[in-house]
């Protein structure tokens, strides 16, 4: 409630401030705020949804800016068709440049990226056949002041609304995921790399449109709106309104234009302001200005009635159709093709990996069975964790076979086994900052699965079909974990054993044919490891995923496993059913520790 009355009072000013004056400094200033919203409001997309940091937005808005100059100057186009070819080519360069730039991240993107807006800035005063030069382009049509304050007000509100729209919907949930863990992200079917393009290309979208339209306010541009300077003051905007926040744009827009205009007398001293701005941004103002505001308020999220198919740990769920689009059918249909037939899953043979010389794994072999439980097993160090980490692609083997339903995985990346039915958890629990924990289990339910991009932004029916799909089935593996009444929760404010199940929980939600946990009973009390005990037996009965257990819980591993293979300094010592392992001589002294 707080929030729409806040966003009540801020429209409500906004249209009020062209009935109060006539005053054209004052309609120009407010649209200044405008459009620097527009473009912030793209920016945050990039660095406050997926976290890459970009110092070269000042060139896309110069794509836009001098894009919508030429349309309407040497090709005659109309104000509104030449902003929509001023975004459709600011989308482009921003896609080009993303696909080179994305490949480095952290502050080797931020290099980059200042790279890039240098260029463009050079180009600009160089090429002054097209560009016109130092000088720039005149005589720009321009429509009258109030009719462009209205549409930039227009475009703002737009910009903000889709910015809304995109984080509610599963691209949203994406960008935050890669931002928090690409290693889980990867492992939920989501390639890092392309979903970074589309959130740059957005992005960029954003910076063209707020060009066009800064075009059509001056009726001139030259070069010397589109430096350095400019990129650092869209950053700044961002960082002193609140990262990831919906309102940053607007609050960090309103501080960057207002604080300067009042105080025209230090002009020579605005770097310094804005970097004064910087530091408290950092040291005092973490999360914005917006994130001091709302710390303390309790995070909502939308939590609907549960069906009684959310009853079952493994039960016949909606599920978005794979290559379907908005398509949906019963969950035993989507998973269990493929796996109707006995025999070997996952083959494993000869498989070996060295760390600077030192030999992780050494001519390991295993082979797991559809609808089974395999543990491996084997003290700290035995090459365990390395092991999964091969089968599911974080690590390349240096040599042998792996083969899924009979299809070699080797050298393939993690989203793309993850899509092949390969789904895991993490010996530290890899939960998504910044996401509540049924938001961690839409993700999965979503995987690779996004939809339109343009769907997302614009919050189109077929968007919310399918949102309406990923929030029951989300909803209903949480209550089948007693997980439901966390579902509001931060994922990073939970207990370990929380996030423990939240993450099989996670992983469940891929639909996946081969599921691999690493350590699921670490931080878990004796009732939940029994709980986690019938789970595991469930999933077999009902005919679910194989299951690859890493534990060092020996009740657990017992109990619930078909089949034990046991590590030791990388190679395999034993590997057969529970009772044969258990009584297993080496197994004994190398882990066990005790005589039978």
């Amino acid at each position: 409630m707080i929030d729409r009355l806040g966003w009540a009072a801020l429209a409500a000013a906004a249209a009020t401030v062209p009935l109060l004056t006539s005053n054209t400094y004052y309609l120009y200033l407010v649209i200044s705020i405008g459009l620097l919203t527009i473009v912030t409001a793209g920016l945050n997309v990039l660095v406050g949804f997926t976290g890459q940091t970009s110092l070269g937005h000042a060139g896309l808005y110069a794509f836009g800016a001098y894009t919508a100059a030429l349309c309407v100057t040497r090709a005659g186009m109309s104000e509104w068709a030449a902003i929509v070819a001023a975004i459709a080519v600011t989308s482009i360069v921003g896609a080009a440049v993303a696909a080179a730039a994305l490949r480095v991240s952290g502050p080797y993107l931020a290099m980059v990226t200042i790279a890039f807006g240098l260029i463009v800035e050079g180009v600009l005063i160089e090429w002054g056949s097209v560009t016109g030069g130092p000088g720039g382009i005149f005589n720009i049509p321009k429509p009258a002041l109030r009719t462009h304050y209205w549409t930039v007000m227009l475009a703002a509100t737009l910009a903000l609304w889709l910015t809304a729209n995109l984080r509610r919907s599963a691209w949203g949930r994406a960008f935050l995921a890669v931002k928090s863990s690409e290693v889980a992200a990867e492992s939920l079917g989501l390639s890092s790399y392309y979903v970074r393009i589309v959130a740059f290309t957005v992005s960029a979208a954003f910076a063209g449109a707020a060009g066009a339209l800064f075009t059509f306010l001056n009726g001139y541009i030259s070069p010397d709106s589109f430096t350095l300077q400019t990129s650092i003051v869209f950053l700044l905007a961002l960082l002193f309104g609140g990262l990831g926040r919906i309102a940053g744009p607007v609050a960090g827009s309103l501080a960057l234009t207002i604080l300067p205009e009042l105080l025209t007398s230090l002009l020579d001293y605005r770097l310094i302001l804005y970097g004064t701005l910087l530091l408290v941004s950092i040291y005092w103002l973490p999360e914005g200005v917006i994130g001091a505001l709302s710390r303390g308020r309790r995070r909502t999220a939308p939590h609907p009635a549960l069906s009684p198919e959310g009853r079952g740990f493994y039960s016949t769920l909606p599920l978005p159709h794979r290559g379907r689009g908005p398509q949906f059918e019963p969950k035993g249909e989507a998973v269990r093709r493929g796996l109707d037939s006995q025999g070997a899953l996952l083959t494993v043979s000869g498989v070996s990996l060295s760390f600077g010389g030192v030999a992780a794994l050494a001519d390991v072999g295993l082979t797991v069975d559809r609808r089974s439980i395999h543990a491996v097993i084997g003290p700290n160090g035995a090459g365990k964790t390395s092991l999964l980490n091969v089968l599911s692609g974080f690590y390349a083997p240096d040599g042998g076979e792996l083969t899924l339903d009979g299809r070699s995985t080797v050298g393939l990346p993690p989203c793309v086994l993850a899509r092949a039915g390969i789904a895991r958890t993490f010996q530290t629990a890899q939960g998504f900052g910044g996401l509540s924990a049924w938001e961690n289990v839409a993700v999965g339910v979503a995987g690779r699965r996004l939809g339109s991009i343009l769907g997302a932004l614009a919050g189109l029916p077929q968007a919310r079909s399918r949102e309406a799909a990923i929030h029951a089935r989300g909803h209903a593996l949480l209550h089948a974990l007693g997980l439901e009444a966390a579902a509001a929760e931060p994922a990073e404010a939970l207990a370990a054993g929380l996030r423990r199940k939240l993450e099989i929980a996670r992983a469940l939600a891929t639909d996946p044919c081969l599921l691999m946990l690493d350590e699921p009973a670490a931080g878990l009390s004796p009732a939940e490891i029994t709980a986690l005990d019938g789970q595991l037996t469930g999933l077999r009965d009902r005919g679910g995923p194989a299951v690859i257990l890493v534990e060092h819980h020996m009740d657990l591993v017992m109990a619930v496993s078909d089949r034990i293979t046991v590590l030791d300094y990388g190679r395999v010592i034993a590997d057969g059913i529970p009772e044969t392992v258990r009584r297993d001589p080496s197994v004994i002294e190398a882990y066990l520790g005790a005589a039978p």
